[in-house]
C-alpha cells in the first residue's frame, strides 16, 4: 500500500510542477488557468494524453507530437523533482496542505530562478505568508540560534559583495520560519555540496554565474526524507 501511496503522490507532485512551468511560461500576459496547453513552437494545442507528466514526454521520445520541435528536457526534470518534493506529503492533514502550498510557491520560484536568475516576488508570496503564520522562531534553542544568525550573516555578506541574490537568504529564511534552523542549515549545506559539484565539473563553461534556488529546493527535498 505505501509503494501505491508515494507512487500516486509523485504523480500528484509532477501534475503540480507542470502546472508551475505552465505558469512561469505564460506569467503575465497570458491566462495560467482556462486556456489550453499548447506547444511553445508550433502552437498546436495539446491532446490530454499529451500533459500526462513524464509519461508523455518519454512515450513522445522528447519531440512535439505535431511539430516534431525538442520539448526542453529541463521540463521533464523538473516535473520528476516535483514528483519527488511531494512524495511524503499527507494531503489528508491540513498542516500538509499548507506545506504543498509553501512547496508549490518555492517550485514556481526556482523554475523563474533556473530560467531567468531573477523572480517575480509574487511567486514568492504564498510561501512567504504561510512561513510567517506558522513561525518556528518561538521554538527556538540557543544552538538554533547561532546557527541561523551565522549562515543569516554569512548569506548577507555574500549578498553585499554581490557574490549571491537577495532571493537565496529569501529562501533560506522562508525554510527556517517554516521547518526548523536544523532543516534550513542541511537545505543549505545540500544545495552548496550540489553546487560545487557541478561548478568543478564545468568548470569549463564559461558562464559567470549560475542559479542557486534550484540546489535549495533540492536541498530542502533532502532535508524531507531525513527530518
Amino acid at each position: 500500500m505505501n509503494s501505491i501511496y508515494y507512487f500516486f503522490n509523485f504523480m500528484i507532485g509532477s501534475c503540480l510542477a507542470s502546472h508551475a512551468l505552465v505558469i512561469y511560461e505564460r506569467w503575465p500576459e497570458q491566462n495560467t488557468i482556462f486556456s489550453r496547453s499548447h506547444c511553445s513552437n508550433c502552437k498546436f494545442e495539446l491532446l490530454l494524453l499529451d500533459e500526462i507528466p513524464i509519461f508523455s514526454f518519454l512515450f513522445l521520445k522528447g519531440r512535439c507530437r505535431y511539430c516534431q520541435s525538442p520539448i526542453p528536457a529541463e521540463l521533464f526534470l523538473f516535473e520528476i523533482i516535483g514528483g519527488i518534493a511531494f512524495t511524503t506529503i499527507d494531503f489528508s492533514n491540513k498542516n500538509c496542505i499548507l506545506t504543498s502550498i509553501l512547496l508549490f510557491s518555492l517550485l514556481l520560484t526556482t523554475i523563474a530562478d533556473y530560467n531567468q536568475q531573477s523572480f517575480d516576488l509574487l511567486f514568492l508570496v504564498p510561501a512567504a505568508v504561510i512561513a510567517l503564520l506558522y513561525n518556528q522562531f518561538a521554538n527556538y534553542k540557543l544552538i538554533d540560534w547561532i546557527s541561523f544568525g551565522c549562515i543569516t550573516f554569512v548569506l548577507s555578506w555574500n549578498i553585499f559583495k554581490q557574490k549571491m541574490g537577495s532571493g537565496d537568504l529569501l529562501i533560506y529564511l522562508i525554510i527556517a520560519s517554516y521547518f526548523s534552523a536544523t532543516a534550513a542549515s542541511l537545505a543549505l549545506l545540500v544545495a552548496s555540496f550540489l553546487a560545487i559539484t557541478v561548478f568543478i565539473i564545468e568548470q569549463n563553461n564559461k558562464k559567470q554565474s549560475f542559479p542557486f534556488l534550484p540546489y535549495i529546493f533540492i536541498g530542502l527535498i533532502f532535508t524531507q526524507f531525513l527530518i
